[in-house]
C-alpha cells in the first residue's frame, strides 16, 4: 500500500523541479506549531509560543487547521523555484476563489455544504471560521491574510531569515543529484521511506494510502522543509504540479515496507498465538513443552509458533532433536515504533 510517483523517466515535466517557498514552510511551521511531540520540537514551539501577542495567539487558534493532515491550498501550491514572495501574492488571489482553497482541509471537492457539515465535528473557533469563509469570503479572507501578516511580523520573519539558506542549499544538491543519477534516484535521497520501484521510472513512498500519480504530464515540485520531519507530505492539488515536502537534513527513520509490517501485526492479532508468545517471552520452550504446561493442543501450538518465526518476531535454538523457541523482544517492541513510523510518514 505505498504512494508510488510514475512517469520519472526522461526530461521535461518528468524531472522533479526544486522550489523554496515561504509558504509551504510556513505551513509546515504552523503544523509543528499546533502538534510539536512527535516532531521533537517541543521547546520550539513553546518558546513561539510564548512569544506571541494575544491577538496572534488567539488567531492561531482560529487558524492552524489549515496546516494540518490535508493542507489549505496556498501551503502546497508553490511557485518556482524561490517562493519566496508567496504571502504577497496571495493578496491578489479573487477572495471567493482563496475561500474555497482554505476550505481544502475539510472539503477537497470544494464543496461547501460538505465543509459546513464536517465543520460542525471542530472546536468552536475552526467552524466559525469555516462559515465564514462559506458564507462572508471577503471577511474570512482578509482575517486569513491579517493573520499571516501578524505571524511573519511577530515570528515568521525571523525563521525564514535562518531557514532560508538551508533550504536553498539542499534545493540545490537535489538538483544535482538528479544531473547525476536521474529523476527517480534523486528522490530516494530524501528520505528512508522513498525507494526505487520497479523500473528505473519511478519511486515507491511507504505510506498507507495506496495511490499512484503519474507525473509525467502534470509536473513534479520538490520542496524541502526544516520542519516536516518526520514526514513526507505528498499534495495532489488538481491542475498543479504533484508537491513533495521532503525533510531538508539527512537521515531519518527507516520504515518497514507495508506487508511486511501488516505481517508482523497480523502474527499478534490472535489470541491463541499471543499466549504462546507469553509463553516464550522469559523462556525458550519447545512446542510439546508448551502444550502441556499450558494444555494446549500441540498442532496449535507448532503452528502458532512457526507463523511467530515467520514474521521475525521469534527466534528458534536446536538441542539434539529438541528445537526450542524464544521470543524477539526486540522485533516485538520495534512493532510500535515501526508502525508510528508509517503513519507519520
Amino acid at each position: 500500500m505505498p504512494t508510488v510517483i510514475t512517469g520519472l523517466a526522461g526530461a521535461g515535466p518528468a524531472r522533479p523541479v526544486p522550489v523554496v517557498s515561504a509558504l509551504v514552510e510556513f505551513g509546515s511551521a504552523l503544523h509543528v506549531l499546533r502538534d510539536p511531540g512527535h516532531h521533537g520540537a517541543d521547546p520550539w514551539a513553546a518558546g513561539i509560543r510564548a512569544s506571541l501577542s494575544p491577538r496572534l495567539a488567539e488567531w492561531t487558534e482560529s487558524w492552524w487547521w489549515t496546516a494540518q493532515a490535508i493542507r489549505a491550498t496556498p501551503f502546497v501550491t508553490p511557485e518556482p523555484p524561490d517562493d519566496s514572495g508567496a504571502f504577497d501574492r496571495l493578496r491578489a488571489v479573487p477572495a471567493r476563489l482563496l475561500a474555497d482553497q482554505l476550505l481544502r482541509p475539510v472539503s477537497r471537492s470544494g464543496d461547501v455544504p460538505a465543509a459546513l457539515r464536517w465543520a460542525r465535528a471542530r472546536r468552536p473557533a475552526v467552524r466559525a471560521r469555516v462559515e465564514a469563509l462559506a458564507a462572508r469570503p471577503e471577511e474570512a479572507v482578509a482575517d486569513f491574510l491579517g493573520f499571516l501578516e501578524r505571524s511573519r511580523e511577530e515570528w515568521f520573519a525571523a525563521e525564514w531569515d535562518r531557514i532560508r539558506p538551508v533550504l536553498a542549499a539542499r534545493a540545490r544538491r537535489f538538483a544535482d543529484t538528479v544531473d547525476a543519477h536521474g529523476a527517480a534516484a534523486a528522490l530516494t535521497t530524501l528520505d528512508p521511506s522513498v525507494t526505487l520501484g520497479a523500473t528505473g521510472g519511478e519511486v515507491r513512498i511507504a505510506k498507507i494510502q495506496d495511490v499512484r500519480h503519474d507525473v509525467s504530464g502534470r509536473g513534479l515540485l520538490v520542496a524541502p522543509s526544516v520542519f516536516v520531519r518526520p514526514h513526507v507530505y505528498v499534495a495532489d492539488v488538481p491542475g498543479r504540479p504533484l508537491l513533495l515536502i521532503h525533510p531538508a537534513a539527512p537521515g531519518g527513520t527507516p520504515v518497514p515496507p507495508v506487508p511486511e509490517l501488516l505481517r508482523r501485526l497480523e502474527a499478534v492479532a490472535h489470541r491463541g498465538r499471543l499466549e504462546v508468545a507469553r509463553a516464550i517471552a522469559t523462556e525458550p520452550r519447545t512446542a510439546g513443552e508448551i502444550a502441556a504446561l499450558w494444555n494446549v493442543d500441540p498442532t496449535l501450538v507448532n503452528r502458532h509458533l512457526r507463523a511467530l518465526a515467520a514474521a521475525g518476531l521469534a527466534g528458534t535454538v536446536r538441542h539434539g532433536r529438541f528445537v526450542r523457541y524464544h521470543l524477539d523482544v526486540t522485533a516485538v517492541e520495534a512493532l510500535g515504533t515501526d508502525l508510528v513510523a508509517l503513519l507519520l510518514r
